[in-house]
Parts: structure tokens; C-alpha cells; sequence
């Protein structure tokens, strides 16, 4: 138990540690990927709360301000989706011939609606819950460089857990 805690925190620590490392590259951020990857270390329900307590921390403390609360809350919901997604990952790297492609195409896909939630959190903000298309649509250049760079990112994650844990020979951590 106390080890799964401490491994929680450190992914947390290091979730949060890249969000500011990579800051100042737009659309660019290992924080998806670390949660990604304590999903798949740790299980559904711990990637949940590490990408959840992840993004909560870092929204709420960057140094530009905390973001507005519909934001915040679709952050949470979209970072704890991809914690999820990590144990799907795991279970599903065993059964398919190359679990690195799976890992870059659920990059690309979770990235998708992570950002779908973030801009319609930021349009339900403006009071445009009804019709948030405008402020999806304006988001989509920003949020192709994030998906691909994410794809890209899941990738080279996914190989290190392979070869690191032994995922997807048995569909267990060795």
C-alpha cells in the first residue's frame, strides 16, 4: 500500500515537474504521458487520481493564474480519463502485435477529447454552453499540434514501459 502511494506521489511530482519543464512549448506537455503511465503502473483508479491531483495542482498554481472553473473541472475530468486509459493500455498491450501504435493512437484519441472538453469548459465560461462550436473550431490549430505531439509522446512512452515492465507479454507488470 505505502509503496503504491509513494509511486503515486513521485508520478504526481513528476506529472506536475514536466507541466512547468515544458511551459513554455506551446501545445506541448509530458503531464497526459506520466498519467498515461501510472494508469498503467498503478491501475484505473490511481491514474484517475494522478492525473486528476496532477492537473488540479498545477491549474490552480501556475504562476498566470488558476484557470476559470469550468476549465478546471474539464481538466480533471480529461487528465483522470487518461490515467484510466493507462490500465486499458496494459490489458490490451498483451493481445495486440504492436501495443506502441495502440499507445500513440489512444495519445492522439485522448488528447482529442481532452482538448474538446477544455474548450467547451472554456466556452460554458463565456456562457456559450448552447453552441460551443465557435470556440471549439478556433482551438482546433492548437489542439492539432497537442494531439500529434501527444501521439508522438505516448509512443516513446509506451516503449519504455515494454521494455522497462515487460508490458504486453502477459499483460502484467513482470
Amino acid at each position: 500500500m505505502l509503496t503504491r502511494f509513494s509511486t503515486a506521489a513521485v508520478l504526481i511530482a513528476a506529472a506536475i515537474a514536466l507541466g512547468y519543464l515544458l511551459a513554455g512549448v506551446p501545445n506541448v506537455e509530458g503531464m497526459s504521458a506520466v498519467t498515461f503511465l501510472a494508469g498503467c503502473l498503478l491501475g484505473a483508479g490511481a491514474g484517475a487520481l494522478v492525473g486528476a491531483v496532477s492537473i488540479a495542482l498545477f491549474s490552480v498554481l501556475n504562476p498566470l493564474g488558476p484557470p476559470l472553473p469550468h476549465v478546471l473541472v474539464a481538466q480533471v475530468a480529461g487528465m483522470s480519463l487518461i490515467g484510466t486509459s493507462g490500465d486499458l493500455w496494459r490489458r490490451l498491450a498483451a493481445i495486440v502485435p504492436r501495443p506502441e501504435i495502440l499507445a500513440a493512437g489512444l495519445g492522439a484519441l485522448l488528447t482529442l477529447i481532452y482538448s474538446v472538453l477544455a474548450d467547451y469548459g472554456f466556452a460554458a465560461s463565456m456562457g456559450r454552453w448552447q453552441d460551443p462550436w465557435p470556440v471549439i473550431i478556433a482551438g482546433i490549430p492548437f489542439s492539432a499540434v497537442h494531439i500529434i505531439s501527444n501521439a508522438v509522446i505516448f509512443f516513446g512512452v509506451s516503449l519504455f514501459a515494454v521494455r522497462k515492465y515487460k508490458i504486453g507479454t502477459d499483460g502484467r507488470e513482470a
